[in-house]
């Protein structure tokens, strides 16, 4: 009896033996595979990517300058003589026409008498020889010769007068005035410098722009500075630029004018100049510069195609220490690889672990 109830058990657990060693098959079976699959996700190189995204570009190049004053002359003397009056406090404000020297003129004006006197006589005999003309008592050689004498001494007389307003020496525009070089009672000579007069109204800022950038160089362009004095940011309009550029350099000068109502700039201080160097309609798509490989024809970048890297040559229209603007050669959603750029090659199985 007991036997045959050992029979009956052996016969009931016979099934559930066979379904725990088809489970312990398939379980054996299936652990290769996520072996295999761990070791292929092992065997791919990790990198950082950067989503490719089209932006309006607005991109500058900060560029040093210097202010310049917007009218600068220094004032001489066109006569040798001494200086009998300084009629400015340095460094004050001067208007247009205000009397800043005055020189000796006495002897001016004694000649100026003594020429008045010939040309007095002068006139009564060219007038009494016209008289007798008329009745043919001269002959027309000593009247024309009267005419002549007269003529001449007039126009030693406006040599005169020319002189003598040459003895005030006024400020021929309105602005500063700078520090006299010589003083009451000064011999001057002519050329030599008195002082210097500006107009600080306005400023202007002289700046060079690389070759690559003549395009984007129009008169009536704004472009922002900065002044050393301040961090504070201020708008100019470009106004000239010189003929050529510069033959070691291979820049162009470029002149910008700004307001200075607050005289708050003077000339000689440097500024940084802010130049746009994208058009308004410039599209292209940012990317950090580790990102770019140098090559023969130009540079390239990694993007990720099927899980592996392939290498795309790419167009640079500007780049700075940081960043670079592609305008072809990638499109809006590409992955680009900027992280073990020197691992890489085409081909190269990559694991994407980072976006930026």
């Amino acid at each position: 009896m007991l036997y045959k109830h050992t029979i009956q058990r052996l016969v009931m657990l016979m099934p559930l033996l066979g379904i725990l060693l088809i489970a312990c098959e398939n379980k054996t079976e299936k652990a290769p595979e996520k072996k295999v699959t761990a070791n292929a996700d092992a065997s791919k190189l990790p990198v950082d990517i950067s989503v490719a995204e089209e932006q309006q570009l607005d991109q500058e190049e900060a560029l040093v300058g210097t202010m310049m004053p917007y009218r600068e002359v220094a004032i001489v003397s066109e006569l040798p003589q001494k200086i009998t009056r300084v009629a400015f406090k340095d460094g004050s404000f001067v208007s247009q026409g205000a009397v800043l020297y005055t020189l000796n003129d006495a002897d001016i004006r004694s000649r100026l008498k003594q020429l008045g006197a010939e040309l007095e006589l002068a006139r009564l005999n060219q007038d009494r020889l016209s008289n007798l003309l008329k009745t043919e008592t001269v002959r027309p050689q000593e009247h024309d010769e009267a005419v002549m004498r007269f003529q001449s001494l007039s126009a030693q007389q406006e040599l005169l007068l020319v002189d003598l307003d040459k003895t005030v020496i006024r400020a021929p525009f309105s602005g500063k005035i700078g520090i006299s070089k010589v003083h009451l009672g000064a011999y001057v000579s002519p050329g030599a410098e008195l002082v210097t007069l500006q107009d600080q109204s306005s400023i202007k800022i002289n700046f060079s722009v690389p070759e690559k950038y003549l395009p984007l160089i129009q008169n009536g362009k704004k472009v922002r500075f900065t002044a050393e004095l301040s961090d504070e940011e201020h708008s100019a309009t470009i106004s000239a630029t010189e003929p050529g550029l510069d033959a070691q350099s291979r820049s162009l000068q470029v002149q910008a004018v700004a307001a200075n109502a607050g005289g708050q700039f003077r000339a000689g201080l440097s500024a940084k100049v802010y130049f746009s160097v994208t058009n308004k309609a410039a599209k292209g798509i940012m990317v950090p510069t580790e990102s770019l490989t140098p090559g023969e024809k130009g540079y390239s970048v990694f993007v990720i195609k099927n899980g592996v890297a392939k290498p795309m040559a790419v167009t640079i229209s500007n780049r700075t220490e940081s960043q670079a603007v592609i305008t072809s050669g990638v499109a809006t959603g590409d992955s680009i690889i900027i992280s073990n750029i020197l691992r890489l090659g085409d081909g190269t199985p990559v694991q994407a672990v980072v976006s930026k």
